[in-house]
């Protein structure tokens, strides 16, 4: 049962923060600033799932299965 989200950012930043799982995925926008993303079940088992929630954790995002707005962890530079 893969993913679907909506993620809350520009086109560019979702690209650079999924890498190479941008590939995988079925983007489409939404409205300005929102897009629908669908991560199939086959790319969660393969790439990992762990693999795929990390790089989702910098992106403002709504897991529509989980019906919750989720904020993107900061990351810290030192």
């Amino acid at each position: 049962m893969g993913l679907q989200l909506i993620v809350k950012a520009e086109r560019k930043h979702i690209d650079k923060s999924l890498g190479s799982l941008t590939l995988e995925c079925e983007i489409f926008a939404i409205s300005d600033g929102l897009f629908g993303i669908s991560i199939p079940e086959r790319t969660l088992s393969s790439m990992g799932e762990d693999v795929v929630l990390q790089k989702l954790a910098l992106l403002k995002r709504f897991d529509l299965w989980q019906g919750n707005w989720q904020e993107p962890k900061r990351r810290w530079l030192w």
